[in-house]
């Protein structure tokens, strides 16, 4: 955003304050309010961590007491002031280009007592490390991105029907229906997605890489109910054709022309133009009367080691794409382009508003934990969003 002046902080000051107490009835008691706003400055402030111990001094509190019991004992529901900070965020961001992305992220975590910690792979460290996976919805368009919901993994080690998994998660305060069977990650997805069509989140594209991709019940879900989707799909997924064969990704690109395959940019990223080469090949319709389409993109350079030569060729990626009968190639390569600003929204998350920072074991301390984040960083995008003009079209309001 640049260096603000004295008068401009004022009025950011002013804006944080109206957008705290547009949510103040969320809150049972004075003090939980006057805790939101001490924990929402301290997570958009300069200090060097985001936890309870430097927020705490930050709110100039003897010790984190004060704001670990507004996370872990107040009288407030966060998944009302998730609702309200989705509602903002949509409010300051939507327009025709809108997409709402899924992915998921993980935070390195010492112990076994904080909810959801395990031994799992992990994203963010590349490898499978002791530590927490949460599921999150992200909304963005050419005015920004942000994140709106969220969702904690709970893998076997917590969902089960054992003596021992009802004792880790009584500990915990987990919900007897999330702690006896392990829902995945799709199904956390959709969960999150359902929310967003309920309350009439507009967005062009709901994209997903081959995690979420790969789940055919996600898949049909999201036919059922229209969306347009474009979705990674690894190269051996198995795809309809219109004459009612199938065939595996990897082979419908074997036999595509080479002419077939136009360059193009789905995005400008570090150093210019993301260009490759891109096709697209016509699948079975859906019964709603969507089209589907596999789009092929290949990098234009061999930058991919072959297991089985050992030689450099172009890496290929598959991408399932349910859309409206007549959408361009070129309209689907930018939809492609866009599946990167959940990884922003992510940096964002961890890198200026501590989404990673928490101190806090109990399931519901992490929910609480994670809205307030969302409802710092709704506001952070909120204010850079009014430098961008706001384009003329109406916003498509189809899901």
């Amino acid at each position: 955003m640049g260096e603000l002046d004295e008068a401009e902080i004022r009025v950011l000051d002013g804006e944080l304050e109206a957008l705290c107490a547009s949510v103040d009835d969320v809150f049972a008691r004075p003090a939980s309010r006057e805790n939101l706003r001490a924990m929402v400055r301290g997570l958009l402030s300069e200090v060097p961590r985001k936890n309870m111990w430097q927020l705490a001094e930050f709110a100039c509190h003897p010790n984190p007491d004060r704001l670990q019991g507004f996370l872990a004992k107040a009288a407030w529901d966060a998944d009302e002031l998730r609702d309200r900070v989705r509602d903002y965020a949509v409010a300051a961001l939507a327009g025709q280009d809108a997409v709402l992305i899924s992915d998921e992220t993980g935070d390195l975590k010492k112990g076994t007592k904080s909810a959801g910690v395990q031994r799992q792979y992990s994203g963010t460290a590349g490898r499978i490390e002791n530590a927490q996976v949460s599921v999150h919805l992200s909304y963005g368009s050419s005015r920004g991105r942000t994140l709106i919901d969220r969702e904690l993994y709970l893998g076997r080690a917590w969902a089960g029907t054992t003596a021992e998994h009802e004792r880790r998660c009584t500990e915990q305060d987990i919900p007897p229906e999330r702690a006896t069977a392990v829902a995945t990650k799709p199904e956390l997805a959709r969960r999150m997605l359902e929310r967003a069509l309920a309350a009439g989140v507009p967005f062009s594209y709901f994209l997903a890489d081959e995690a979420y991709g790969q789940c055919r019940a996600l898949r049909a879900w999201l036919e059922e109910r229209q969306v347009r989707y474009l979705l990674a799909v690894p190269k051996d997924e198995v795809v309809p054709l219109p004459d009612g064969r199938t065939r595996q990704a990897r082979e419908l690109y074997a036999v595509v022309p080479e002419e077939a395959l136009e360059r193009r940019s789905c995005a400008d990223g570090a150093k210019g133009p993301r260009e490759y080469d891109w096709a697209t090949v016509q699948l079975a319709h859906t019964a709603q009367g969507l089209e589907r389409h596999l789009l092929i993109r290949r990098s234009t350079v061999p930058n991919k080691k072959d297991k089985k030569t050992g030689r450099l060729v172009r890496e290929v990626a598959y991408f399932l794409c349910h859309t409206d009968p007549g959408t361009t190639l070129a309209e689907l390569v930018t939809a492609a382009g866009r599946r990167w600003m959940v990884e922003e929204s992510f940096q964002v998350a961890k890198g200026q508003v501590g989404l990673d920072e928490h101190e806090v074991r109990k399931w519901c301390s992490w929910y609480r934990h994670a809205t307030v984040c969302t409802l710092a960083m709704a506001f952070l995008v909120a204010v850079r969003s009014r430098l961008i003009p706001r384009q003329s079209p109406t916003p498509d309001t189809r899901p």
